[in-house]
C-alpha cells in the first residue's frame, strides 16, 4: 500500500498485533496423570507454538500400540479467509505431520516416541504461515484436538488453541525479511527462473497475432483455464461462468474493443480451445487477484516501475507441492512479449499465453511503464456482471484500458490523463511511471466513476522526503488487513535501502523479501521508462515460516 512517511504506522503502532493466546486443556478425565509445558503467549508474526506433553508414568506396552486421531480448523467462517478443517490418524510413531489447506496455509508436527519405544513423553508444534486472521467482531483462532488410544481404550486427549484478539498490522512489528528470507534468487536471477521472450506483430490481423505463440502452449493454456473454471465455479459465482461459456462468442466479444476481441478468436482458433472459456481466462482479473508494485526515484533521476503479480488465492491447492495450484498454473503460461509496429519494438510487457489485456507493461526510453493491482470493495463484481447482462457499456475492461494507453499514448501525461479519465469496469489499482523525476501516481478507481476516488503522486512523497510509493490490494486511507500485510514490510524494506542504494538488484530483492514475494506470487517484473529497461522473471517460494501463503 502507498505511505511516503512512517507517519500513518507510527500512529497505528502503539495499538500493533496483540500476542497470541495458547490455551492447553486435557478434555477426558479417568486417564492418567498428564502435564503439558507450554508458553501463555507467543509472538504473533507469523504465531508458533511447542507444547511438550509428559505423563507421570509411561504406557503400558503390553496393552499395545499406541494410535492417535487430530482433528482441528483454522479460521472463522464469518472471515474472508473461511474455515479449514483437517484430521490425521495412525500409529503414534515417529514424527507424523498435518497439513492445513495442504500445508499452505500451516501445519501440525507430532513427536512421538519411535516405534517399541517407551511411551511417555512427545511433543505438538503448531505453525501458521501467516498472521492469524483477527476479526472485528469475533477473534478467530488455530485449534487441535488429539486423542491418544491403546486399542478401544482412551489414553489421553488434549485441545490446544492458538487463540488471536482482534488487532490492526502493526509496521514495529511487520518489518523487512530480506535479511532473512533464506531463498532469494541471486540477481540477476538463474536459468530456470527466465521467462522466454516472443514478438507479436501488431501490424498482423489481429486473430493471426498470436497463433505462433500459444499454439506450442496450448496444452498449459487449457490446463490453466480448467483449474480456474473448477475453483472459481466451486467458489465463487457461477453465474459468471455459465453466462460466459454461452454468450462469450456471439455476445460479448461484439462488446469489446475489436482489436482484443479478434485476438481471442484467433487465439481460440489456433489451440482449439473454447472461446468462452478464453474469455474467461480474459477478465479473471478483474475479480481476483494479490499484488506489490513500486514506484521509485533513483538518486540518478531514473524512474523506477517493479511489481510482484499475485494471483490464485484460494483457488485450489496441490498437496504434493504445498502451494497453490493456479499459481503454478500461470507460471507455466509465462511470457514476456515484445509488441511491434513497422518492424519495430513498440512496448515490452510480461503476461500470460492466452491473455490480451495488459497487466505489466513498458515503453521507453522517454515513455512510461504501467502496472494493475486488484482492488477489493463490496462492487467487485457488480460491474461485470451487469455488462454481462447488457448494461453500462460505456464501462472499459482495466486490462484493456491500460493496453490501449500503451498502444495510443506517447508520454506519461497522456497517459495519465486516459487512465484518470474513464469508467472502470470494476475497482483497481492502476499504477504509472514516467521517464521523468517525478513522474509516478498511484490511481485507485472504483466501478462506473468517471473519476479516480483517489490519486496519490509520487511528487507528494517526493516532498515528504521520501522517494517512492508502494502499493499492494488495499486503499492508502486506513492500515492494512492484519492477517495479509505486505505493505509495511515493503516500505521497510525499501526505507532500508534508500535513495542511495536504488538499483535493479536491490529492488529485485525487495520483490523477493517474504512476504511480497509469497506463495501466490507468479513473476516479477522491473523496468525504468527513463532508458526503456525491462526485464522480468517467474518467482516461487514454498509456504513455510520465510514464505507467507498470501
Amino acid at each position: 500500500m502507498m505511505r511516503a512517511l512512517g507517519v500513518l504506522g507510527l500512529a497505528v503502532a502503539a495499538a500493533g498485533l496483540k500476542d497470541v493466546v495458547v490455551k492447553v486443556e486435557q478434555t477426558c478425565t479417568g486417564v492418567g496423570e498428564w502435564s503439558f509445558d507450554a508458553p501463555k503467549t507467543v509472538y504473533p508474526s507469523p504465531p508458533r507454538a511447542t507444547i511438550a506433553v509428559s505423563a507421570s508414568e509411561a504406557l503400558s506396552s503390553s496393552a499395545g500400540p499406541v494410535t492417535y486421531e487430530l482433528n482441528g480448523s483454522l479460521g472463522l467462517w464469518t472471515h474472508q479467509l473461511g474455515i479449514f478443517k483437517f484430521a490425521k490418524n495412525g500409529t503414534a510413531a515417529g514424527e507424523q505431520v498435518v497439513y492445513v489447506k495442504d500445508g499452505v496455509l500451516g501445519q501440525g508436527r507430532l513427536a512421538f516416541p519411535a516405534a517399541g519405544a517407551t511411551f511417555q513423553k512427545f511433543t505438538l508444534d503448531m505453525d501458521v504461515w501467516t498472521v492469524l486472521p483477527a476479526e472485528d467482531l469475533v477473534s478467530t483462532g488455530y485449534s487441535m484436538q488429539l486423542t491418544l488410544k491403546q486399542g478401544n481404550t482412551v489414553a489421553m486427549c488434549m485441545k490446544v488453541t492458538l487463540w488471536q484478539p482482534s488487532s490492526p498490522a502493526d509496521p514495529a512489528q511487520d518489518t523487512c525479511e530480506t535479511a532473512v528470507t533464506p531463498d532469494i534468487p541471486s540477481y540477476p536471477p538463474p536459468a530456470d527462473l527466465e521467462i522466454e521472450t516472443v514478438t507479436v506483430d501488431l501490424d498482423m490481423a489481429p486473430e493471426d497475432r498470436w497463433t505462433h505463440v500459444v499454439r506450442p502452449r496450448a496444452a498449459a493454456i487449457l490446463k490453466l483455464i480448467e483449474d480456474f473454471k473448477t475453483a472459481f465455479g466451486a467458489k465463487y459465482n457461477s453465474t459468471i461462468l455459465d453466462l460466459a461459456l454461452k454468450y462469450a462468442g456471439s455476445h460479448y466479444l461484439k462488446r469489446m474493443p475489436a482489436d482484443y476481441a479478434g485476438e481471442i478468436r484467433g487465439i481460440a482458433k489456433a489451440t482449439g480451445i473454447d472461446v468462452g472459456y478464453l474469455w474467461i481466462e480474459n477478465i479473471a482479473y478483474e475479480l481476483m487477484g494479490l499484488c506489490t508494485s513500486i514506484v521509485a526515484q533513483g538518486a540518478d533521476g531514473n524512474m523506477y516501475l517493479g511489481r510482484n503479480l499475485d494471483f490464485g488465492i484460494f483457488m485450489g491447492t496441490n498437496a504434493t507441492t504445498h502451494n497453490w495450484q493456479l499459481a503454478q498454473d500461470l507460471r507455466d503460461t509465462l511470457i514476456n512479449v515484445q509488441f511491434t509496429r513497422g518492424g519495430k519494438v513498440m512496448y515490452n510487457a510480461t503476461t500470460y499465453a492466452g491473455f490480451v489485456g495488459l497487466l505489466s507493461g513498458g515503453k521507453g526510453p522517454d515513455g512510461f511503464a504501467i502496472t494493475v493491482n486488484t482492488r477489493f470493495d463490496s462492487n467487485v463484481d457488480k460491474g461485470l456482471l451487469e455488462w454481462m447482462l447488457g448494461k453500462n457499456d460505456d464501462c472499459q475492461f482495466l486490462t484493456f484500458q491500460t493496453r490501449i494507453a500503451m498502444e495510443g499514448d506517447a508520454d506519461y501525461a497522456s497517459a495519465f490523463n486516459r487512465l484518470t479519465n474513464y469508467k472502470p469496469m470494476g475497482p483497481g489499482y492502476i499504477i504509472i511511471s514516467g521517464s521523468k523525476a517525478g513522474e509516478g501516481a498511484i490511481i485507485t478507481v472504483a466501478y462506473g466513476q468517471s473519476t479516480p476516488i483517489d490519486v496519490w503522486p509520487l511528487k507528494e512523497a517526493l516532498g515528504n522526503n521520501s522517494y517512492y510509493i508502494l502499493q499492494t490490494n488495499y486503499d492508502r486511507t486506513g492500515p492494512p488487513a492484519p492477517f495479509d500485510d505486505r505493505r509495511y514490510p515493503g516500505e521497510d524494506c525499501m526505507n532500508k535501502v534508500g535513495q542511495q542504494g536504488l538499483t535493479l538488484e536491490s529492488l529485485y530483492k525487495v520483490l523477493s523479501s517474504n512476504p511480497t514475494r509469497n506463495a501466490l506470487t507468479t513473476f516479477t517484473t522491473l523496468m525504468i521508462p527513463t532508458t526503456g529497461h525491462f526485464e522480468a522473471y517467474k518467482a516461487f517460494c514454498a509456504p513455510g515460516l520465510h514464505c507467507a501463503p498470501f
